[in-house]
């Protein structure tokens, strides 16, 4: 049963997820080779929220009657097999074969994958939570807003604009424009392809998560996660038009929840821009 009674609505309007055409790619060169290994897979599919997602619905789906749900990118490849990860690869490919890849989508992408490799160095450093759960779910908490792109390009630029020009607020604009905002879009579609339900009230509540401080403590760090994550990519204006060093890191929500004081901030920014360097560039080869 769906969590939002609307949530029918959301998805039949927003349509379904497009995958990167780059990431499918790469994917199949890969299990075309008899050596290649796990971690390699799991590296590869984890540049790109949407596949992550689309494998993560399929290991979750009744037809595999796991015991328990699956929350990361690993087990959910052992789960489905090679040859079903194949053939999604092979059918993302050909889907996407005349779409568009623009700056929107790459920008889009580059906060999604600078979310994911936050969470997984906070989560480490705050030992706060399981590092690879947080990178799944930095990499999706802002899957909503491919859906939107993928509606309505030309709508979703002009939310970026207003955005951009200091207009109106993130969320604001969206629901203007879309009826809906990203966060709810994305935890719709997590809920209709029967995700986890933490990622699911993560997406949703990532903007809004002081609700959780007393009912739910795990489900509160990694929104905090998410918080301070989002805050790391704004500092260094990774899908974002600007820089924002002004940025005071270690006074955001989450890092205060996590107890992430400003020299720990200072040992994790490098270390950020680092790894998000290496990930990125695992995409760009």
């Amino acid at each position: 049963m769906a969590r939002y009674q609307d949530f029918n609505t959301i998805v039949s309007t927003m349509g379904d997820l497009p995958p990167s055409p780059l990431v499918a790619t790469k994917l199949l060169e890969l299990l075309r080779k008899p050596d290649t290994e796990l971690r390699e897979l799991v590296t590869t599919l984890s540049l790109d929220p949407a596949v992550s997602a689309r494998l993560m619905k399929m290991a979750n789906s009744v037809f595999y009657d796991q015991q328990r749900q699956v929350t990361t990118v690993e087990r959910a490849i052992i789960v489905i097999g090679q040859n079903t990860l194949r053939n999604m690869a092979f059918e993302s490919s050909l889907r996407n074969a005349k779409r568009t890849y623009g700056l929107l989508e790459r920008r889009l992408w580059e906060n999604s994958l600078g979310s994911a490799v936050a969470c997984r160095l906070i989560a480490k450093m705050s030992k706060s939570y399981e590092p690879e759960e947080a990178y799944l779910a930095g990499l999706l908490h802002h899957v909503g807003k491919t859906l939107m792109v993928n509606r309505d390009k030309d709508l979703y630029l002009e939310v970026q604009r207003i955005v951009d020009a200091g207009k109106g607020e993130l969320i604001d604009v969206e629901r203007g424009l879309f009826a809906y905002s990203h966060d709810m879009v994305g935890a719709a579609l997590l809920d209709y392809w029967n995700f986890p339900e933490h990622l699911i009230a993560a997406t949703h509540h990532h903007h809004d998560f002081a609700r959780f401080a007393e009912e739910d403590s795990a489900l509160y760090r990694l929104c905090s996660i998410l918080d301070l994550a989002g805050g790391l990519c704004r500092f260094y204006g990774i899908g974002y038009p600007h820089l924002d060093e002004k940025l005071d890191l270690a006074m955001l929500p989450g890092a205060i929840v996590l107890d992430m004081n400003p020299i720990r901030i200072d040992k994790l920014l490098p270390q950020f821009k680092d790894a998000f360097s290496r990930e990125r560039g695992l995409f760009l080869s």
